[in-house]
């Protein structure tokens, strides 16, 4: 009996999916707990779709083209001509040679690769598509093609209401994530990455499995409220910014495709509206329970003694 044929998996991060299928039968797809509430049932409307494969002496060789981004140790874009992108994967631990290929279309639409058996992704029949930072290269080359912006952020929904808490490395996002989980109506979407999409006229925040030391993830999403660049002081302050400002401070917390001028045009204009509609201002705070009290001041939610 020939083996089985898995059913794929589909990540479904701020209603934009990525469908991963084997191209061999018998092998279990799989993911972690991060990933776990991301899965659809299916294929969503906006869904990407790849396909990977173990490597093997048998396929042609892996097309070679011009080097268009490369992080000099875990990733590698390359152009290969006809619009297509080919992405790599790299670890001293695994030799020379990637651990995963996929070679994508011009909208980033549909993929085809190949990944070594006994590597991250596929290891005794048992293939884990999404790890890092495989799915979040994908989803940025996506979101770059006019979808939105991934930004360095702490997302908090209370009352309905979407609260953006961008920062970088070192700034608060994770403590600020505990903090807001203690006050009772508030969920954290994510205390590192967050989906930021235009909807309705508005602007929609949405959380994604890429957590920070906190390890706070989920799936919900919320109306874009009231935007915070954190900074650690020694007493809570916010302070107003010129429409200028935001969009440069946003920038500096944001992961555009910078390998994509497109991409980067489209994430300054994208901010730059989204900073002439929603406040955004500068939260100079303690890392304590009255930094919250200062951000819900501020919102007119001052909650009752």
């Amino acid at each position: 009996m020939a083996p089985e044929q898995r059913r794929p998996l589909v990540l479904e991060i701020a209603r934009i999916g990525l469908e991963v299928r084997s191209a061999e039968p018998g092998i279990d797809l799989v993911t972690d707990a991060a990933h776990e509430p991301f899965l659809a049932e299916g294929a969503c409307d906006d869904c990407a779709s790849i396909t990977l494969a173990p490597v093997s002496s048998s396929r042609p060789p892996r097309r070679s083209g011009r080097t268009v981004f490369d992080t000099g140790a875990v990733w590698r874009l390359e152009d290969v001509g006809e619009g297509h992108h080919l992405l790599t994967l790299r670890s001293p631990l695994y030799g020379n040679d990637p651990y995963l290929a996929v070679e994508f279309d011009a909208p980033y639409a549909c993929g085809q690769g190949e990944t070594l058996d006994g590597g991250p992704h596929l290891a005794g029949g048992t293939m884990h598509p999404f790890v890092y930072p495989f799915d979040e290269v994908v989803f940025l080359a996506r979101l770059a093609r006019g979808r939105g912006v991934l930004v360095h952020a702490c997302g908090v929904t209370y009352r309905g209401r979407g609260i953006l808490l961008l920062g970088t490395s070192g700034a608060g996002k994770s403590t600020s994530a505990r903090l807001w989980s203690e006050r009772p109506g508030a969920q954290i979407l994510s205390d590192d990455r967050i989906v930021i999409r235009a909807q309705d006229g508005g602007y929609r925040i949405y959380g994604t499995p890429w957590h920070g030391d906190a390890a706070c993830e989920s799936p919900g999403s919320a109306p874009l409220h009231a935007v915070f660049i954190l900074e650690q002081a020694s007493r809570n302050r916010i302070v107003d910014l010129k429409p200028s400002q935001a969009v440069a401070q946003m920038m500096v917390r944001a992961f555009p495709a910078m390998w994509d001028q497109q991409g980067l045009d489209f994430a300054v204009r994208f901010l730059s509206s989204l900073a002439a509609q929603v406040p955004v201002r500068r939260l100079q705070f303690l890392p304590e329970g009255s930094s919250v009290d200062c951000v819900l001041e501020a919102l007119g939610e001052a909650e009752a003694p």
